[in-house]
């Protein structure tokens, strides 16, 4: 796992710089040494798979299932100003489907970001996440994950973010220990006013 998203990263990286390299003409009107600053609203849709882990009195069982389908909506706020360490913070709220069924999940997250040019930045940091409905949702406890992306600016007030997310909860259904951790690609289209 460490090592996709290590490989991620440096992909993502030597790409951004790449592109920073070959676009560095290209400037955003109203060129002020910010890529995109301001209340941020997000769609996004996270293509997640699901690790389950239970034990009983010392015995244990895991799974894993890819999700049929999921889709969220995000808050938040972007401050990231051009070759300088800058910071992103989101709500978001998610219905994730299988198997004909709906699970509500919330996830707040904090990154720290650096934006190469006016187009091009990277971010990464924490989250914590829980499923605020569907079956014994109430029964497991929010967990901290993470994620990390690169941001495209379009526009001044609109982007695109792709990344990888890692979303964690545990808890207990009937004395029996579960981890549940969702994780995957994804992708989210930015408004930042």
């Amino acid at each position: 796992m460490k090592t996709k998203i290590t490989a991620f990263l440096a992909m993502a990286l030597v790409a951004s710089t790449s592109f920073a390299q070959n676009s560095s003409t290209a400037k955003m009107p109203q060129d002020d040494g910010i890529s995109s600053k301001g209340f941020r609203i997000s769609i996004v849709k996270p293509m997640l798979s699901a690790d389950i882990k239970a034990s009983y009195k010392g015995q244990s069982a895991s799974n894993s299932e890819t999700l049929d389908s999921a889709l969220g909506l995000s808050l938040g706020y972007a401050s990231l100003p051009v070759q300088e360490l800058g910071w992103t913070s989101n709500f978001t709220y998610m219905d994730i489907k299988n198997e004909g069924s709906t699970t509500g999940a919330v996830r707040a997250d904090g990154n720290l970001a650096y934006a190469f040019t006016q187009i091009v930045n990277i971010k990464g940091g924490v989250n914590l996440s829980k499923l605020t409905s569907g079956t014994n949702s109430d029964k497991l406890n929010p967990g901290i994950g993470f994620q990390g992306g690169l941001g495209i600016q379009l526009t001044r007030n609109f982007g695109l973010d792709v990344g990888y997310t890692e979303m964690n909860q545990s808890g207990s259904l009937d004395g029996v220990s579960v981890d549940l951790k969702e994780k995957g690609m994804e992708i989210g289209l930015t408004g930042t006013f």
